[in-house]
């Protein structure tokens, strides 16, 4: 075997090395970011919970991140009926909310008197999404 062939073989099982680690930390990555989309639905069920009386169901239909803004928008459709839109500014940031109103045909959601601090939203049925 050729000092050149040594070479080419060295060069490619090293190629190969880089793409697996590549690969695997790629893969956690895009599990860790799974996992973090999935705390914040959560966190924004306890947030609507806290601030709004009557939630029963909260599914949420779509998640946008804005490069510019950093923001990440989610929108969701609360108690089958009344669509909203969260806004994160980044991961386990302020949430911010806002009913779709032109889409939700008079519903309202009920807003709290007082804000409840910890709610139990293990009664609320969540339909998560992915990224």
């Amino acid at each position: 075997m050729g000092k050149k062939t040594k070479l080419s073989i060295v060069a490619f099982v090293i190629f190969v090395i880089g793409g697996i680690i590549m690969f695997s930390l790629n893969q956690k990555r895009a599990q860790t970011e799974a996992q973090q989309i999935r705390h914040e639905q959560e966190r924004m069920v306890k947030y609507i919970a806290s601030n709004y009386a009557d939630i029963k169901k909260v599914e949420f239909t779509e998640i946008d991140y804005n490069n510019m803004t950093g923001t990440y928008d989610f929108d969701a459709t609360v108690n089958n009926k009344i669509e909203v839109r969260f806004v994160l500014r980044g991961l386990n940031g302020q949430i911010y909310m806002n009913e779709l109103s032109s889409y939700n045909s008079g519903h309202q959601l009920i807003k709290r008197k007082e804000v409840v601090a910890n709610p139990d939203i293990s009664y609320i049925k969540i339909i998560y999404k992915e990224k």
